[in-house]
């Protein structure tokens, strides 16, 4: 439960939550299959993809232009790169097909340029915080690519510019982790590593109020979720959010 987490009850707007000891398999979740804008955080999957289904295939100017791609995907969050992904991935194997990868990595509500989504949520590419966090924990595992590819998706994921909301109370602890921004969503998912995990978070926001109050909700929850399932503490003194 997040009873130990009072923060959870006090946004304004809505929320989606996955969180787990990779260690203990302990879960902690707050409507983790609703419905949010995937924004950013799609760009980890169409990594996947790429490595899985193009990489390979690819000359070796190609694997240069993938590898520059995923890693400024990952640590700046490139929309350049990810645009041209996407265009050649539809153009190759149809929209189709994405989200049938998509749905054999365990994503099950998770949607790319999808008129059917947009009609529904206002969105093409939604996702909910447990597609995101089971993506994440197996790539995390190295069940999805060659141990190659996933030390490289983790380290640019290890470097992303954006501290400020799952990384802002976590110290000196490595973490893993891409952010997703839109006019009214943010959202970042990633792994903490600790003695007591890895601490697998989760956290998809919509709220009219403005980004940084989204930006301290995650923060606080985040640092909140990860002493909960570890037993460690983190910069944060909690409980307000604000």
């Amino acid at each position: 439960t997040l009873t130990d987490c009072p923060v959870a009850s006090r946004f304004t707007g809505a929320a989606g939550i996955y969180a787990k000891n990779l260690k203990t398999g302990e879960v902690i979740t707050l409507k983790p299959d609703e419905i949010f804008a995937a924004a950013s955080t799609i760009k980890v999957p169409v990594s996947i993809v790429v490595y899985k289904h193009f990489y390979e295939q690819a000359d070796s100017n190609t694997r240069n232009v993938y590898d520059t791609g995923v890693e400024l995907m990952m640590t700046i969050s490139d929309n350049d790169y990810f645009a041209d992904f996407l265009d050649e991935i539809e153009e190759a194997i149809g929209p189709d097909l994405i989200l049938q990868h998509f749905s054999q990595l365990g994503m099950k509500h998770t949607t790319i340029r999808d008129p059917q989504a947009r009609n529904a949520f206002g969105y093409s590419n939604v996702t909910t915080a447990q597609d995101m966090a089971l993506i994440f924990e197996q790539l995390y595992l190295g069940k999805l690519l060659s141990p190659e590819k996933t030390t490289f998706m983790l380290d640019g994921l290890s470097h992303s510019i954006f501290p400020d909301e799952l990384a802002r109370y976590m110290q000196d602890r490595k973490v893993f982790h891409k952010i997703g921004e839109l006019d009214d969503v943010l959202a970042d998912v990633g792994i903490v590593e600790g003695p007591n995990g890895p601490i697998l978070i989760s956290i998809f926001t919509e709220t009219p109020k403005d980004i940084e109050y989204a930006s301290n909700y995650i923060a606080a929850m985040s640092a909140c979720l990860y002493t909960r399932l570890s037993g460690e503490k983190t910069a944060w003194n909690g409980p307000s959010a604000n």
